[in-house]
C-alpha cells in the first residue's frame, strides 16, 4: 500500500499543476479574433511553424497533414499574437513544407471539434512565404528516414512495414487490413515508438560506451545525446516524448550514483510533460504509454510471483510484464474500442522476443542508410524475417472466432475497469489477508456482472444482416455508403473511401445488381470505395452531383462510371423517382449552382418515401445547405411524414456543422451516423450527439456498433448489428 500512496502524492501535484499550465495555455490559444475567423470558416494572413507530420486519415482529404503552430493572425486591420495549434492540409503537391520550418500565408479555417490541443482545419491559399528554414537536424532526420524507407527491404510488404514501424514509428507502410488485424489482436503498440524502444536504444547505447570511457558521466551524456537524436528521428510523438523524458531521468539518476525507481521517474515525467504541455492529457497515446508504464511497474513483480509457481520462469516473467500493463490500459482502451481483445495477451507473449532484434536491426538500417545503402538493404531484409512471425500470429489469431470479450463502452466502462484495477492492486500489494481475501472477491464479482452485462446487452441486437432487411449503414470507416432495399430492388447511397469494406458489405447483403447507384459528392470518403461495389455487380442507372468538380477523384469516378454502361443522371432539387415501392426526391443541389459553395454544399441530399418508412439523407451537407433544405421545406416536408417512422442520415458523419431548426423541423425517430472509430475529426461531435438527444431521437454509430440494418414493419424497428469484433 505504501507504493500506490506514493503515486498519489506526485499524481495530485502534477495534476493540480498541469491544470494551471493548461488554463493559461488555453487562454493564450484562443483569442477573440482567432475564434471568430475559424467558427465563420474565414481566413486571414498567418505566420506558423510546422511542429510535425501527421499520421495519414481515411478522411476525404488524402493529402499531406501537418499539425502547426500559429503564432501570429493578421484579419482586416485586426493583428493578434497568438500560440493556437492546428492541422494544416497541403492541397498542392508542388509546395514543399518543411517540419520545424517557420511559414507565412493566407490561410483559410475551418473548426475541429475534438478534445485536444488542434482548435482549427486549415489550407493555404496562397503560396507559402519562407520566414525562417528548418534547423539542419530536421532536415537531417528527414533524410535519414527518406534514405531508410527508399532501401527498406523485406520478405513481404507487411513484414517489410512492421520493420518501419518497429524501428522509426513509420505506420504508412501497413496496409488497412492488417492495420485492423493488429488492433484486432492489440498489438497496434508495436508501430508506437514508446518506452520499449527507448530502453532498446539507450541500453545498446550505454554498452556500446562502455568500450568508450568508464566514467559514468560520459556514458550518460552520450546516452542523453543518442536518445535525443532517436526522438528527432522518429518524430515527437506524445509517447515518444514521455518514454525520452523518463528514460533521461533514470540515466541522469544513474550518473549521480543514484540509481531512479521507476515510479518516481515516471512520476516526475508525467509532471513536468504535463506543466509544458497540458493537452498531451488528451492524448490517447500518451495516455496508453504512462498507463502500460505503470502497469508495468506496480504490478509485474507480484504478478510474476503469482505466476512463477504454476508457469516456467521463461513464460511467467512476459506474461506479468504484459498482463501488467494491459489491466492498467483498460480505461483507455475501453474508449478507442468495442470490448476486450480476446488474444491480445496470447499475441503479445509469442510476439514479444522478436521486438528487440527487429528494433535493433531496423535502427542499425536507418543508420547506414545514406552511406551504404547496400548494408541498409541486407539489414532491413533480415529484420523482416523476424517481423515475418509478427505478421502469421496476428493474421492467424484475427481470424479465430470469439476475438472480443463483451465490455461496456463509454464511462461505464471506464468506471468499472477502473474498479478492476484497484482491486487487483489491493489483492496484489495488500499484506494483511483480510484485504486479499475481500479485493479477490470484489474482482470476481465486477468482471462477472461487467461481463455479463455487456454480453446481455449485445444478445438485444438482431443477427446482422437480418433477411429482410430494408436500410443497411455500411461500417466502412470514417465515410458513408447506405443500402436502400425495396421489392427486391437495390439503391446504394455512396461507397466508402476503400474497396475492401464496401464490398465485404455488399457481399453480406447478396448484393449482385445496384439498380439505382448515387454518389452525392466526389470526395473521396463518399466515392473512394467505388471499385468495391462494382466488383461482380451489374450497375443500373446513376445519379451524380451536378457540382463541377475539377479534382482528379471527380474525373476517375466518372470516367469509371461510364465504362460500365450505366446511365449516369445530374439531378436537381426537386427531380425524382421511383425504386420498387420506394419514391425519392432529390432535395440538394438548387438548380441555380451559383447558390453553393463547395462540393460539400451541392452534394446530392434526398428524401425517400416508403408505406413504412421514411429516409431523409442529408450526405454532407454544412449548416448553410441545411438552412436551404429548411427554408424550402413547406415544398417537401408536407403531411403524411409523420405517419411512419422517419429514418435520418446525419449530415456529414455528425460533425458541428448542422442547422438545428431543420432537425426540429424533421423530428426523426432514427439517427443514423456513418464515422470511422477513433476518427481525427471528433466526428461525431459532441454539439450534435446533444441535440440528437434532445429530440429523442434514437441514435446509432457505425463507429461502435458496425454495420446496422433496419427493418420496420406496423411502426416496429428491428435492429441488427453486425459489431466490431
Amino acid at each position: 500500500m505504501k507504493q500506490l500512496l506514493r503515486w498519489l502524492v506526485p499524481t495530485f501535484l502534477a495534476l493540480t499543476l498541469g491544470l494551471t499550465s493548461f488554463g493559461i495555455q488555453l487562454g493564450n490559444s484562443k483569442p477573440a479574433i482567432l475564434v471568430k475567423v475559424i467558427e465563420n470558416y474565414e481566413g486571414g494572413q498567418v505566420e506558423f511553424s510546422v511542429i510535425r507530420e501527421l499520421p495519414a486519415t481515411n478522411a476525404a482529404f488524402s493529402g499531406p497533414r501537418f499539425e502547426i503552430l500559429i503564432e501570429s493572425v493578421h484579419v482586416e486591420n485586426d493583428v493578434a499574437e497568438v500560440r493556437a495549434f492546428g492541422v494544416l492540409n497541403e492541397k498542392d503537391p508542388s509546395e514543399l513544407i518543411a517540419v520545424g520550418a517557420k511559414y507565412r500565408c493566407f490561410m483559410n479555417f475551418a473548426p475541429i471539434q475534438s478534445v485536444n490541443r488542434q482548435i482549427f482545419r486549415a489550407s493555404c491559399i496562397s503560396g507559402f512565404e519562407l520566414l525562417m528554414p528548418a534547423h539542419p537536424g530536421a532536415n537531417a532526420s528527414k533524410l535519414f528516414r527518406d534514405s531508410f524507407l527508399v532501401n527498406l527491404a523485406g520478405i513481404s510488404g507487411e513484414a517489410k512495414g512492421l520493420v518501419a514501424g518497429l524501428a522509426i514509428g513509420e505506420k504508412r507502410l501497413l496496409s488497412d487490413e492488417f492495420s485492423a488485424q493488429m488492433k484486432a489482436v492489440g498489438l497496434t503498440h508495436l508501430t508506437a515508438v514508446s518506452g520499449a524502444n527507448c530502453a532498446i536504444v539507450v541500453g545498446l547505447v550505454y554498452l556500446i560506451s562502455m568500450r568508450i570511457s568508464r566514467r559514468r558521466v560520459v556514458r550518460t551524456v552520450i546516452g542523453v545525446v543518442v536518445l535525443m537524436l532517436y526522438v528527432g528521428l522518429v518524430g515527437p510523438e506524445p509517447s515518444v516524448i514521455r518514454s525520452a523524458f523518463m528514460a533521461g531521468v533514470v540515466l541522469v539518476a544513474a550518473s549521480l550514483g543514484r540509481p531512479a525507481a521507476g515510479s518516481p521517474a515516471l512520476a516526475l515525467a508525467v509532471l513536468v510533460l504535463l506543466c509544458i504541455d497540458p493537452w498531451l492529457a488528451t492524448d490517447y497515446g500518451f495516455m496508453l504509454s504512462v498507463a502500460a508504464t505503470a502497469g508495468i511497474l506496480l504490478l509485474t513483480r507480484p504478478l510474476y510471483e503469482k505466476f512463477k509457481s504454476h508457469l516456467p520462469v521463461w513464460i511467467a516473467l512476459p506474461l506479468a510484464v504484459s498482463a501488467g500493463a494491459q489491466v492498467m490500459c483498460l480505461p483507455v482502451l475501453l474508449q478507442l474500442q468495442e470490448g476486450l481483445a480476446t488474444y491480445s495477451l496470447l499475441a503479445n507473449l509469442l510476439v514479444e522476443p522478436m521486438v528487440a532484434p527487429i528494433t535493433v536491426l531496423g535502427i542499425l538500417s536507418c543508420l547506414v542508410a545514406i552511406p551504404l545503402p547496400g548494408l541498409a538493404v541486407a539489414l532491413s531484409w533480415l529484420a523482416s524475417v523476424a517481423a515475418q512471425w509478427i505478421v502469421i500470429t496476428t493474421q492467424s489469431l484475427s481470424s479465430l472466432a470469439g476475438g472480443v470479450i463483451p465490455w461496456p463502452n463509454g464511462f461505464l466502462g471506464a468506471i468499472s475497469a477502473l474498479a478492476v484495477i484497484i482491486a487487483l492492486v489491493v489483492f496484489l500489494l495488500a499484506s494483511a489477508q483480510r484485504s486479499k481475501n475481500w479485493a479477490g472477491f470484489a474482482l470476481l464479482i465486477i468482471l462477472g456482472v461487467t461481463i455479463g452485462s455487456a454480453g446481455s446487452a449485445v444478445k438485444k441486437y438482431g443477427i446482422w444482416p437480418d433477411q429482410a432487411w430494408q436500410v443497411v449503414a455500411c461500417d466502412v470507416g470514417q465515410g458513408d455508403a447506405f443500402v436502400l432495399r425495396s421489392e427486391g430492388l437495390i439503391a446504394v447511397i455512396d461507397v466508402g473511401r476503400e474497396n475492401a469494406p464496401t464490398k465485404e458489405c455488399l457481399d453480406r447483403l447478396g448484393v449482385q445488381t445496384i439498380d439505382l447507384l448515387v454518389l452525392t459528392h466526389y470526395d473521396l470518403d463518399h466515392a473512394g470505395g467505388l471499385g468495391g461495389a462494382l466488383a461482380g455487380r451489374r450497375i443500373g442507372e446513376v445519379l451524380l452531383s451536378p457540382f463541377p468538380d475539377e479534382r482528379w477523384a471527380a474525373s476517375n469516378v466518372q470516367e469509371t462510371l461510364q465504362a460500365t454502361g450505366s446511365r449516369i443522371y445530374r439531378p436537381f432539387e426537386g427531380d425524382s423517382g421511383k425504386l420498387g415501392a420506394l419514391t425519392w426526391t432529390v432535395l440538394n443541389p438548387p438548380r441555380n449552382l451559383n447558390l453553393v459553395e463547395d462540393s460539400n454544399d451541392a452534394s446530392l441530399a434526398m428524401l425517400w418515401k416508403a408505406a413504412e418508412f421514411n429516409f431523409l439523407a442529408l450526405a454532407d451537407l454544412g449548416e448553410r445547405g441545411q438552412m436551404r433544405l429548411g427554408a424550402a421545406s413547406s415544398t417537401w416536408l408536407g403531411q403524411g411524414l409523420d405517419n411512419v417512422p422517419m429514418i435520418l442520415k446525419v449530415a456529414h458523419h455528425g460533425s458541428r456543422d448542422q442547422f438545428s431548426e431543420l432537425y426540429e423541423a424533421v423530428r426523426p425517430d432514427v439517427c443514423l451516423i456513418s464515422s470511422g472509430e477513433g476518427n481525427s475529426y471528433g466526428h461525431p461531435t459532441r454539439r450534435t450527439l446533444d441535440l440528437l438527444e434532445s429530440l429523442n431521437c434514437k441514435t446509432l454509430r457505425t463507429d461502435n456498433l458496425g454495420s446496422i440494418s433496419l427493418q420496420v414493419n406496423q411502426n416496429d424497428l428491428k435492429l441488427g448489428v453486425s459489431g466490431r469484433g
